[in-house]
């Protein structure tokens, strides 16, 4: 089942990323592409083939923006809820074990090992 999750949200993020890039491109469209069509006025031949592949994009943008709408309704994330105190307190507790596994002479040695390197930081230091 947390596979499943995993792959909604993914799903959900993918259709919202999408509708932010369409959003992105009507807002270009609606205000950036008049000088991009008027540059290209020098030659008729460019200027038809520019509006015509714009009204391709366009028609098919709006076909993607409802595609990521649907997805982003149909795998909108489950309500996620704040944790308490207690939940917090368990998800540190499922960790002490594997923080118990350690064993001793590893985390001695570790010591030890800064306790040297601060000893020769000092020695660098004077």
């Amino acid at each position: 089942m947390p596979f499943a999750r995993k792959k909604s949200a993914m799903l959900f993020r993918r259709g919202r990323t999408m509708f932010v890039l369409v959003a992105v491109f009507w807002l270009w469209l609606l205000l950036g592409s008049a000088d991009f069509i008027a540059s290209l006025f020098e030659s008729p031949f460019y200027a038809l083939l520019a509006l015509y592949g714009l009204g391709v994009v366009t028609l098919i943008s709006l076909l993607v923006a409802g595609v990521s709408v649907f997805y982003m309704v149909v795998n909108r994330p489950a309500g996620t809820e704040i944790p308490s105190g207690d939940a917090v307190r368990h998800g540190l507790s499922e960790l002490a074990p594997v923080i118990r596994m350690v064993p001793r002479r590893v985390a001695d040695h570790s010591a030890a090992l800064s306790n040297k390197a601060a000893a020769k930081w000092r020695d660098l230091a004077s």
